[in-house]
C-alpha cells in the first residue's frame, strides 16, 4: 500500500500518444477514460529535439535538456573514434526526481520508464524500460526478478515483427501489456510508495507500424488498432479508480513525443554526399569507419549532423576556424531542401540553441527538426535521398499531451522540461 502520510502522486506514461488522440479534434478520442477524467486540464505539450524517447524521457525525469543530463540519442559515438556505442541510464548526468524525492524520504515505483537502464538502486523500486536488454539487469531491487519471470514479464515485444507478422506482433503487445498491468497491481499493493509512475510504449510500437490504421475505418487492422486503445484505456481508468478510491492521490498523464503519418523517409548522408559533404573511403563497407579524411560532417539518427572537425575526430579534416561557416552553409543547405517543391525542414539548429551544459561537447553541430510527414534518418546504406519502409507512423515533437489533476498549475505553453517543477508542486514539495 502507498504511504498514508503526505500527498501522493500517480503518473501515467503513454508512449508516442498525441494530444490528437486524447482529446480527439473532432474525431472520437482513442481515451475516452482520461478525457472524461481530465476533461479540460490536459493540453498539448512541446518535447526534447531530437524528439525520440531516450532524449524526451531523460528531459521529463531531470527536468532539463540534453546538455545537461547527457542523452543526446539512442545512438552515440564513442568520443573520438567512429564506434557506436549505446548511452544507458549510467550515463545520466543530471538528477532524476524520484533521486531528489529520495532525499525527503519519499518512495518511488517506476514501472517501463524508457532510458532507465540498467536499473540502479533507487529509493522504492525501477523495473527499466526499452532500451533493456537483459531482465536481470533491469530490476531493483533484485528480489523482484523471480516474480517478474515467473509472471512471462517482458521489457519490450520483438519489434521485427511488426514488418510482416502483424496479428503475431498484435498479439504480443497484447501479452506485454496485461502482464505488465498485472505486475503493477502487485507493486501497487504489496509496495510504501509516494509516487507510482507506470508507463504503456506498446502505443508507440504500434504506431510505427500501424498508424494508417488510425482513423481509417477502411484499414485492414483498424478494429485491432482501435481495440488496443480500448485496452489502454481501460487499464488508465483502472488506475484512476484505484487513484479515487484512495484519495489525496494527484494524478498525472503525458507522453513523450506526438505521432503523425509518414508521406516520406529523408536520408541525410545520402544528401551530404551529394552536395559534397560526405563520403567513404570503402564505400562497400557502409560504415561510418571508412569515412574519408575529405568528409566535412556526417550524420546519426535520427537527425543530427556533426562537422567532421581535425583534432575531434581522427580522420578529421574541417579546421576549428572553419567550423563556423561549414555550419552556416549546412543550416543553408537543409532549409532550403526540397521534396517535390516542399520545402521540409522546419528549421536546422545549431547547437547552441537547444543545448547548454557541461555536457555539451558531445552535442551535435546541428540538429534538424522535420516537418511532420518528413522522417528524418542517417541512411549510412542507402543510395537515394528518399524511400519509404515497412514503417507508417513517425515521432513528431509538437503534439504530445500533458494532463494534470490540478489544471491550475499548468503553465501555457508547456514543455516536457516544465514537469519535473509540476510534479513537485502537486507533491507540495
Amino acid at each position: 500500500m502507498f504511504n498514508k502520510k503526505g500527498k501522493k502522486l500517480l503518473i501515467i506514461g503513454l508512449d508516442g500518444v498525441s494530444h490528437e488522440m486524447l482529446a480527439g479534434n473532432g474525431q472520437p478520442s482513442l481515451l475516452p477514460s482520461l478525457k472524461k477524467f481530465f476533461a479540460a486540464r490536459t493540453q498539448r505539450m512541446s518535447v526534447s529535439i531530437p524528439e525520440i524517447s531516450a532524449v524526451s524521457w531523460s528531459s521529463f525525469m531531470t527536468g532539463t535538456q540534453a546538455g545537461n543530463h547527457g542523452i543526446f540519442g539512442f545512438v552515440d559515438l564513442v568520443p573520438g573514434t567512429y564506434q557506436y556505442r549505446f548511452p544507458n541510464f549510467s550515463d545520466l548526468k543530471a538528477p532524476t526526481f524520484f533521486d531528489e524525492l529520495g532525499l525527503k524520504d519519499k518512495r518511488s515505483v517506476i514501472i517501463n520508464l524508457p532510458a532507465t537502464y540498467p536499473a540502479r538502486a533507487i529509493p522504492g523500486v525501477m523495473i527499466s524500460g526499452f532500451v533493456a536488454l537483459d531482465l536481470e539487469k533491469a530490476v531493483f531491487p533484485t528480489s523482484y526478478i523471480p516474480i517478474l519471470k515467473q509472471m512471462g514479464y517482458q521489457i519490450d515485444v520483438d519489434a521485427g515483427k511488426g514488418r510482416d507478422k502483424k496479428a503475431e506482433f498484435l498479439a504480443d503487445l497484447h501479452c506485454a501489456l496485461k502482464i505488465r498491468k498485472q505486475v503493477a497491481d502487485l507493486l501497487w499493493e504489496k509496495e510504501n510508495w509516494d509516487v507510482f509512475m507506470f508507463t504503456i510504449t506498446e502505443t508507440d510500437r504500434l504506431q510505427h507500424f500501424l498508424y494508417d490504421a488510425y482513423g481509417d475505418s477502411r484499414h485492414p487492422y483498424s478494429c485491432e488498432f482501435n481495440g488496443f486503445y480500448q485496452e489502454v484505456d481501460q487499464i488508465a481508468a483502472s488506475f484512476l479508480q484505484r487513484a479515487a478510491n484512495a484519495g489525496d492521490i494527484e494524478i498525472v498523464a503525458l507522453s513523450d513525443h506526438g505521432f503523425a503519418p509518414i508521406k516520406s523517409e529523408v536520408y541525410l548522408n545520402p544528401i551530404l554526399k551529394k552536395h559534397g559533404y560526405f563520403s567513404l573511403e570503402k564505400v562497400e563497407t557502409r560504415s561510418l569507419a571508412s569515412i574519408s579524411p575529405q568528409a566535412r560532417a556526417f550524420a546519426l539518427d535520427p537527425s543530427r549532423i556533426y562537422i567532421h572537425q581535425k583534432g575531434k575526430y581522427f580522420k578529421g579534416g574541417v579546421a576549428k576556424s572553419d567550423v563556423q561557416k561549414v555550419g552556416e552553409d549546412l543550416k543553408q543547405l537543409f532549409e532550403s531542401y526540397e521534396i517535390n517543391g516542399e520545402k521540409i525542414i522546419r528549421k536546422a539548429y545549431f547547437k547552441e540553441e537547444l543545448f547548454s551544459g557541461a555536457q555539451m561537447a558531445a552535442a551535435p553541430d546541428l540538429v534538424l527538426l522535420s516537418k511532420p510527414g518528413y522522417d528524418l534518418k542517417g541512411g549510412l546504406e542507402k543510395d537515394q535521398e528518399t524511400g519509404t519502409s515497412y514503417f507508417t507512423g513517425m515521432h513528431r515533437q509538437d503534439n504530445a499531451f500533458f494532463a494534470c489533476s490540478r489544471g491550475e498549475l499548468m503553465s501555457k505553453p508547456l514543455t516536457i522540461f516544465d514537469v519535473k517543477g509540476l510534479l513537485y508542486k502537486l507533491l507540495a514539495i
